[in-house]
């Protein structure tokens, strides 16, 4: 039986991304959108994940669980920091966060970070997600953000284009300042192809990571 994978979001822009990261890495699983954009809306009304966000993830993780996937994987940075957390709660399904292996890598690669991200929530988990991998590494980060929630609006708006107009003008700046760039949202990944050349090999986006990261758990490494 192919592996069934249940992608949960918090945005509709982070669907795309992921199903194409994990058609080019995994072609073999089966996807599962669970799509509830309070997740986002309320954690922008509470001013940062707050318990009744929580809550309402773990609703919507109660409801990914019924459904028997081989795993979860959540793609809101902004609930990256509860999965350690969630897994407790769902001993039987493997869960993971979009991510994780991007900011592992980061770590691994570089001491001077920057995070590109157009969600204040995301931009502040991922920066939390360095500083503690940092320390399991005994490695010291610094880290800088450059956040344009404009570009998420624009997005959201159906204006793709002024979204990557944002998003590429501020690259240069962040790149030239530090060592390694991370594209926090899931949705930055659009951008990927549009980076200049100068600094591609110095940005990361998560979508391919976690599916790679994905396949490596569930299945192993693909064949030679």
């Amino acid at each position: 039986m192919p592996p069934t994978i249940a992608l949960v979001h918090a945005v509709l822009p982070a669907l795309a991304p992921m199903e194409e990261a994990l058609a080019i890495e995994w072609p073999q699983a089966q996807v599962r959108h669970l799509l509830d954009e309070g997740l986002s809306t309320e954690v922008i009304r509470y001013g940062g994940v707050s318990s009744q966000c929580v809550a309402r993830m773990y609703d919507v993780l109660h409801l990914a669980a019924r459904t028997k996937p081989d795993a979860i994987l959540l793609t809101c940075t902004a609930y990256s920091t509860m999965v350690p957390e969630a897994r407790d709660r769902f001993p039987g399904t493997p869960l993971f966060a979009v991510d994780q292996m991007m900011v592992e890598t980061a770590v691994a690669q570089a001491q001077r970070i920057g995070i590109l991200a157009t969600f204040e929530a995301g931009l502040e988990q991922q920066r939390l997600m360095l500083e503690i991998e940092a320390r399991l590494r005994d490695k010291t980060v610094e880290i800088t953000g450059s956040l344009h929630p404009e570009a998420m609006a624009a997005l959201r708006a159906g204006d793709a284009a002024l979204h990557d107009r944002i998003v590429l003008d501020a690259l240069p700046q962040l790149a030239e300042s530090v060592d390694l760039v991370l594209l926090a949202q899931v949705s930055l990944a659009r951008v990927v192809p549009q980076i200049p050349p100068q600094y591609a090999q110095r940005v990361l986006s998560s979508p391919r990571l976690a599916a790679r990261a994905l396949r490596a758990a569930l299945a192993g490494p693909p064949p030679a």
